[in-house]
């Protein structure tokens, strides 16, 4: 497949994550600036460190990757750069629209607090030009409840500025999170777009619990749904889209190589599939790469990369006006 086709087409990432999109190179010089015990390393060891290994075989290790460098990332000035970038990396990377999403408690000090997280965020991106960006907010698998009751007040504050859903992120091998259930349900009747990490590191009961328990309109993931045919058969019947990332899931060690990726059969039996990054800059790859991937092992016909890339537009958290030029833009390039 030509690279510049791929670079090219007209792409939509609604899986992607600010803190795994993060600058290496920003990063080092952020601990060099402050001093931080990371600035120690070189600058090669240090980006082999923001980087997923070689051997990674598994969620918990992916998710250890970012305990690296959560420590750097916790200051509004390098919030504010990494967001005010963001459009314009986009832009380059032949990307239209995306969300990206994060955990504001993680970047809590004790001089700022999570809605002063958000609003930094939202400022940087306001700042920025290139592709339009969404944010999506998270809770963390095992945190306190009153973190999701904090996130719920966030989306209702600053719905107006960019903030476009919440989700439920983190390890789902470790943690189910079914007390979460009637906070998510208050989210449901105030009718917050609610995305949900789950099928990911854990079965189909998890894409269940997301469903049920927690009124996800889509599900992050979502690849072991294939364990369960009547799960597929329910996504594919309520157009359940799933946030599908192929890099990222060999690296968790939840398909074994991109020819054996539950990906193809998911499509196949019509589920509302897309291609997402997860962590760009973590994984060491772009949206292109992933479809790249795509294209090469499952021989996906124009008609199917349509298909794919408007489910994308039609599961976006954003209004109709903007999903019916995403489609328009994504109808004129096929």
């Amino acid at each position: 497949m030509d690279n510049d086709y791929t670079r090219n087409l007209p792409k939509i990432d609604l899986h992607r994550h600010f803190d795994g999109d993060f600058s290496p190179e920003h990063l080092y010089l952020e601990a060099q600036r402050r001093g931080l015990p990371q600035a120690k390393l070189t600058q090669e060891e240090f980006i082999a460190r923001c980087r997923v290994g070689p051997t990674c075989r598994s969620l918990t290790e992916f998710l250890a990757v970012f305990e690296f460098f959560y420590a750097i990332a916790q200051d509004r000035d390098f919030l504010f750069e990494e967001a005010r970038k963001l459009p314009a990396k986009l832009a380059a990377a032949g990307i239209i629209y995306a969300e990206t999403r994060f955990a504001p408690h993680l970047f809590v000090k004790e001089d700022f607090s999570a809605d002063e997280v958000v609003q930094t965020v939202l400022e940087g991106l306001a700042a920025g030009h290139g592709s339009p960006v969404r944010v999506i907010l998270c809770v963390m698998r095992g945190a306190p409840l009153e973190h999701l009751g904090q996130v719920i007040a966030l989306y209702e504050k600053f719905c107006e500025r960019g903030v476009c859903g919440i989700d439920l992120a983190g390890d789902e091998s470790r943690y189910a999170c079914r007390e979460y259930a009637p906070l998510f349900a208050r989210a449901r009747d105030l009718g917050i777009p609610v995305t949900i990490h789950a099928g990911e590191a854990a079965g189909p009961q998890s894409m269940r619990d997301a469903l049920d328990l927690f009124g996800a309109r889509r599900i992050g993931h979502g690849i072991r749904a294939v364990e369960d045919p009547e799960l597929v058969a329910r996504l594919a019947q309520q157009k359940i889209p799933l946030e599908v990332c192929l890099t990222s899931n060999l690296q968790t060690g939840n398909a074994a190589s991109y020819h054996e990726h539950p990906f193809p059969q998911l499509l196949a039996a019509g589920v509302p599939v897309t291609l997402n990054t997860d962590d760009p800059s973590v994984s060491g790859i772009e949206l292109d790469y992933e479809w790249q991937q795509a294209i090469a092992h499952y021989a996906l016909s124009p008609q199917a990369q349509k298909q794919i890339l408007l489910n994308a537009a039609e599961a976006a958290f954003c209004d109709n006006v903007l999903k019916e030029k995403l489609k328009q833009k994504i109808l004129d390039f096929l």
